[in-house]
């Protein structure tokens, strides 16, 4: 994945990475994880079919791998 700076966003999944290496992340980054997890529960519960769970699950996937962590600190994914 090319950017416009040549650096690759870090996301969802990078800061779980640096967690499961115990490397220190910042409350905005903790926050980041609490969110999205939030996020997550809430969202796969709201399915009303298993094919939807699926395309959600599938969707949220992505979005930890390439949406810039960032992302789960915006008002929509607070709880």
């Amino acid at each position: 994945m090319k950017t416009s700076t040549g650096v690759l966003p870090l996301t969802i999944n990078d800061l779980r990475e640096r967690q499961f290496n115990n490397a220190s992340l910042s409350e905005e980054e903790r926050q980041a994880l609490i969110n999205y997890d939030s996020y997550r529960i809430n969202y796969l519960n709201a399915s009303d079919t298993e094919e939807e769970f699926h395309k959600r699950y599938f969707e949220l996937q992505a979005k930890a791998n390439l949406a810039p962590y960032n992302e789960f600190l915006k008002d929509r994914y607070q709880e």
